[in-house]
């Protein structure tokens, strides 16, 4: 084994994406921090009191565990369009990877009333994994726009 994913934590992770109407619904905003767990496995953190009305906390039934599935396709090296692969244990599905042990804290998020969907919260949890792992390698993080 050569470590655990994430190494650290990395905070303040934000996605965003806003198309014009008459497109897919797309609107996606939101913030993730990603904390190291102290043993292998995920965990998702998403209960926080938005201040949303009925509609609203639907919508976040609905959309924020696709956050999660979309950052667990990135860790094990899936494509944003593919199904989950069972089990999520290591980075990249590599055997002998670091073990995923992450905590995914949502940290804010906001939803559209109309132009929303999960399947655009689940391609952009995959970029803010993407992001995390690019912060984590050291470079400098490149923004959420979509």
């Amino acid at each position: 084994m050569t470590g655990s994913f994430p190494s650290r934590a990395v905070r303040g992770i934000t996605v965003s994406s806003r198309r014009g109407a008459n497109c897919a619904p797309n609107f996606v905003q939101f913030t993730v921090d990603f904390e190291p767990l102290d043993a292998p496995g995920h965990e998702f953190v998403a209960d926080l009191d938005y201040g949303h009305d009925e509609y609203d906390a639907e919508t976040h039934r609905e959309c924020a565990p696709s956050i999660m599935d979309g950052i667990l396709l990135n860790l094990v090296g899936a494509e944003k369009n593919d199904d989950l692969p069972l089990p999520v244990d290591r980075l990249d599905g590599s055997a002998d990877g670091p073990v995923i042990a992450v905590r995914v804290v949502l940290t804010s998020v906001r939803y559209h009333a109309v132009d929303y969907s999960s399947y655009a919260h689940r391609h952009a949890g995959w970029r803010a994994a993407a992001e995390a792992r690019r912060v984590l390698a050291g470079e400098s993080a490149a923004g959420g726009g979509g």
